[in-house]
């Protein structure tokens, strides 16, 4: 009895110790992903409560390639906007005459040579990418109507706008 509750411990222990590393890597800020940033002072409290940002979503999903995608709602806009000039391409996915944003975008980005170097199946309302300058083709798809965009990433960054009109 003893050795099963020690196998089911350590299968708990083995879980958790790789939800917390999985867990620490995802809430990596964005500045850390940045090229040439630097990171904000030091200004840890003791009694300061956590933040949790559950608008917002970092991870590497091509090996070389981080993402932020986010957007919905007011304050995460904003903290979006804030970040963005860390992001060298800039999307914002959005739909009828008042520019209303729009997510659940199919979104691909593809290196000058065809190699897809980005790919999310809900993507938006704004999706930042950290990529190496140069050339690269964007396909965004939303309810079946697809955009495509031909893009240079050069040292200020590119915001790409797609806007559908339905």
């Amino acid at each position: 009895m003893n050795t099963i509750i020690f196998q089911r411990t350590g299968l708990r222990c083995a879980v958790l110790t790789a939800a917390l590393t999985l867990g620490g890597t995802l809430a990596a800020p964005a500045w850390a992903a940045a090229p040439n940033a630097t990171a904000p002072a030091q200004t840890t409290q003791a009694n300061k409560s956590a933040v949790v940002d559950e608008d917002v979503t970092m991870f590497d999903v091509v090996p070389g390639t981080t993402y932020l995608n986010g957007g919905v709602g007011q304050a995460s806009e904003e903290r979006m906007h804030k970040d963005a000039h860390h992001w060298p391409l800039r999307m914002t996915f959005s739909t009828k005459s008042s520019n209303e944003f729009v997510a659940d975008v199919k979104l691909k980005v593809f290196d000058h040579s065809g190699r897809a170097v980005l790919r999310l199946k809900d993507a938006g309302p704004m999706t930042y990418v950290q990529l190496p300058q140069g050339d690269y083709r964007i396909t965004a798809a939303y309810k079946g109507d697809t955009l495509t965009r031909d893009v240079h990433i050069g040292p200020k960054g590119m915001d790409a706008n797609f806007h559908w009109v339905m």
